[in-house]
């Protein structure tokens, strides 16, 4: 269906003046007019993706579940508690953004590369890789163990032929065997090569070094963007459990689950990528947290 124009009646017939020129002032005005209207902010849209705080949607209530989000200049709060009411949550319980911070990127840097648990999963690791390794190549040799078979079974027949036996009577097994020599070739050159990475204990240590240097980076107006979005990379969820303390009041207890992908990266100098599991850690109180 066609565009249908309304015009008021007052209005047929009359003289439309030709607009007039629009000059370069007009330009920067409307320019700036329509970046206006169109995001109802002067922020880039680029800058409005990004995380206004450090934590911002890796929080999550230890009682229902749901986010925790600002509720006031300084402090955070369950949302579905203070929107929904106890009937969802009960947790009323805030926590200051300066102290919700301090302490993770605490934990982030003590706690979360221990020592112990490193030299565990490194020898965790050696042993799964040498598992999946052997289960490779007992994989690979059964693969050429019968491509050996397919090219000698080819060759005893092209032999046939030679020696006299009727083409007919072979070309069918002849075809056979040449599409499956093909289907193996191609499953070994498929095959994956061993992942060359491998983690030792001394990465704790390298890992400390370089979060440290990230929570450094956080007060260097270069690098302030680039730290925070490594930082975040190595969390994967803050669960803010309410818990009461001996004198009956209610505190936050932070529980700290890192992304073990990113973590990983970062002990071992890779890229950073998205998470792929998850490592828990229980961040001491600090502040009240």
């Amino acid at each position: 269906m066609g565009r249908q124009v309304h015009r008021s009646a007052g209005a047929a017939g009359r003289c439309r003046r030709p607009p007039r020129p629009v000059g370069r002032g007009d330009l920067r005005l409307r320019s700036r007019q329509g970046a206006l209207k169109s995001k109802d902010t002067p922020v880039p849209v680029w800058d409005r993706r990004r995380p206004k705080f450090l934590f911002s949607g890796l929080m999550a209530c230890g009682g229902c579940g749901v986010g925790f989000s600002k509720i006031s200049k300084d402090s955070f709060g369950c949302s579905a508690a203070r929107k929904k009411g106890p009937a969802v949550c009960t947790n009323m319980t805030t926590i200051r953004r300066a102290d919700l911070e301090s302490t993770v990127l605490n934990a982030l840097e003590h706690h979360l590369m221990d020592e112990e648990a490193v030299r565990i999963f490194c020898k965790e690791d050696a042993a799964e890789r040498n598992r999946l390794q052997a289960e490779a190549n007992a994989g690979r040799i059964g693969l050429e163990k019968e491509l050996r078979q397919v090219t000698a079974d080819h060759k005893k027949l092209v032999d046939a032929i030679i020696a006299g036996v009727p083409p007919e009577q072979v070309k069918d097994r002849m075809i056979e065997l040449d599409a499956r020599r093909k289907d193996l070739e191609r499953l070994l050159a498929s095959a994956p090569a061993p992942d060359p990475v491998r983690f030792h204990p001394s990465m704790a240590k390298t890992y400390r070094t370089r979060v440290g240097q990230l929570i450094r980076g956080l007060a260097e107006p270069d690098g302030d963007e680039a730290a925070k979005e490594a930082l975040r990379s190595l969390v994967d969820k803050i669960v803010l459990v309410p818990e009461a303390d001996e004198a009956g009041s209610t505190k936050l207890e932070i529980d700290l689950q890192g992304a073990l992908a990113g973590l990983l990266c970062l002990a071992t100098g890779r890229p950073m990528q998205p998470v792929a599991a998850s490592g828990h850690a229980k961040a001491p109180r600090r502040g009240g947290a």
